[in-house]
């Protein structure tokens, strides 16, 4: 074998080898090419799954962005339209009102809370091509707004006159529904919940309780029972006075028997007030034991619910926490007037005009009576009186020692009958024994059959009176003064004459807050006042 032959060889295996390697690389670029292409058509797919799911995500927060508006707008107690439409409304406005879903509001008592669902189906510019036509965009929102703090005073006439016919029992059945309505049953014990009740019952006087009267500057003190006789000036004012009052005293000025049966400061359990309560049961029992008895004093009432709203009351709270009449949850009530997020209502109601309303004068009010008496273990009384300037039964005056035994009508030379038990009587334990008829017949008319001494001792000597003319003006002045506070006054005018209503329907805090009924139309009086409650504007 020749070189050229071998060089020649080597020549052809090279050239075989470079077309292989040619053949190889033309081979590896449509490979390439194919790769290249799958991976761009992937990098198509994803972007336009990107897309897509920009375009749901752009619609979702339209969604969610009207929902959260329009709930909020919905939930705003400051608003009086109806939340649902309310809803509707800025769906419509924002061109989405084929988009909106359910609509779920749920009100109470003191707040709103508003629900709503949306969802559209936004179609697919890529992503159909793997048979996903639409994607779901939904938005839910929730808002609740709420008064959380609420102070209810409850002004419930319980005069005499409530006694005729059915009225009693249908007020009582509209305050019950008022309480059911006002606390829910989570709020049915003391201390939980965000509302206060307190119950004013009035007739001639309110008994605001022992605890509250001792924190009081007041004179003629006596435990039988806890009213306050104001003045004229403390109805300018929602605040208690600081400056010296009467203790109203414990006294029948209308009955002639003894024990007296008509007192002017009832003392009966129910006829208490109640403040700031929150248990649902302990006022819902009282509500059912109120009875009929006295006189109107409208005016005293409105004073007394202004005062249990009014936080300079706030210091009595302690005390009436530490006694245990009031939850310890309430020890920062009444609040401040003008609080944000609080309420103050005032329900006052009534079946008739203003009557008189009667004190004891002074002198008559404390210190030794001139009658002595001893009581039995049956709770009845027996008098002696030495009324020596009108003499004897034998009309001479000269004999001193002759004392007249009142219920029997004889005279005796012993003012006790030999009983150690009989004692002078201070004038405050003399009223609790007898009324002031019964003193005047018994102990002044009997014994000489003078007529001027019944008369002044029956009227003239120990009362004096505030007549209705100044208690109306009173009620006006508290009226004024609880609304100019930010107080919201609901009036109830029951079964009322109409030369009456004008001044309940003025006490009001408009025309809408006033409410003139008959009948069983005082249970939707107050089921409407509880269910206005929701739509008030929220105090700030």
């Amino acid at each position: 074998m020749t070189h050229t032959t071998v060089l020649k060889g080597l020549s052809e295996t090279a050239a075989a080898r470079r077309t292989l390697a040619a053949r190889l690389i033309r081979d590896e670029d449509g490979s390439m090419l194919l790769f290249g292409l799958y991976l761009f058509m992937g990098i198509m797919l994803i972007g336009g799954i990107s897309v897509d799911i920009m375009r749901n995500e752009y619609t979702r927060l339209r969604l969610q962005n009207t929902v959260d508006t329009a709930v909020l707008a919905a939930a705003d107690l400051d608003q009086r339209l109806d939340p649902r439409a309310v809803v509707t409304d800025y769906f419509d406005k924002a061109g989405m009102a084929g988009y909106l879903g359910t609509i779920n509001v749920v009100e109470s008592i003191n707040s709103r809370t508003v629900t709503a669902t949306s969802s559209v189906d936004v179609g697919t510019l890529f992503v159909n091509t793997l048979g996903v036509d639409s994607l779901a965009a939904r938005a839910l929102g929730t808002a609740r707004e709420e008064i959380s703090d609420i102070e209810i005073a409850m002004v419930l006439d319980v005069s005499g006159s409530m006694g005729w016919g059915t009225r009693l029992g249908e007020m009582k059945q509209a305050a019950t529904n008022f309480v059911n309505t006002v606390l829910s049953d989570e709020r049915s014990v003391a201390g939980e919940g965000e509302v206060s009740v307190s119950i004013v019952p009035y007739s001639t006087q309110v008994n605001i309780g022992k605890t509250v009267t001792d924190q009081m500057d007041l004179s003629y003190r006596q435990d039988y029972s806890h009213c306050v006789d104001f003045e004229s000036g403390d109805f300018s004012t929602t605040a208690l006075p600081g400056a010296n009052r009467n203790q109203t005293g414990h006294f029948d000025p209308w009955t002639r028997t003894s024990p007296p049966a008509a007192f002017v400061c009832r003392n009966d359990p129910a006829f208490q007030v109640h403040p700031l309560g929150g248990n649902k049961a302990a006022l819902l029992a009282q509500i059912a034991a109120l009875t009929p008895g006295g006189n109107t004093s409208t005016d005293v009432g409105l004073k007394w619910g202004a005062a249990l709203l009014d936080p300079s009351f706030r210091t009595i709270t302690d005390d009436l926490i530490a006694a245990g009449e009031v939850a310890a949850d309430f020890a920062d009530r009444p609040f401040d007037f003008n609080r944000p997020n609080t309420m103050k209502v005032l329900v006052v109601m009534t079946d008739g005009a203003h009557t008189n309303q009667y004190m004891l004068r002074n002198e008559f009010n404390a210190g030794l009576s001139d009658v002595w008496g001893r009581q039995y273990s049956d709770g009845s009384w027996r008098f002696s009186v030495d009324h020596q300037e009108y003499g004897n039964e034998d009309g001479d005056s000269t004999k001193w020692e002759d004392w007249y035994w009142a219920r029997t009508d004889s005279w005796s030379n012993s003012r006790d009958g030999g009983n150690s038990n009989t004692r002078q009587l201070s004038y405050q334990e003399l009223w609790n024994a007898a009324s002031l008829g019964y003193n005047a017949y018994y102990m002044w008319y009997r014994q000489n059959d003078n007529a001027s001494l019944y008369w002044d001792w029956y009227r003239n000597n120990t009362r004096t009176y505030v007549g209705a003319w100044e208690k109306d003006r009173r009620m006006r002045m508290i009226c004024a003064e609880a609304k100019a506070k930010g107080i919201l006054v609901f009036s109830v005018a029951f079964e009322i004459d109409e030369s009456d209503a004008p001044l309940m329907k003025e006490c009001a805090s408009s025309e809408n807050h006033y409410f003139e009924v008959n009948g069983n139309d005082i249970v939707y009086a107050f089921s409407a006042i509880a269910s206005t409650i929701n739509q008030l504007r929220l105090i700030q």
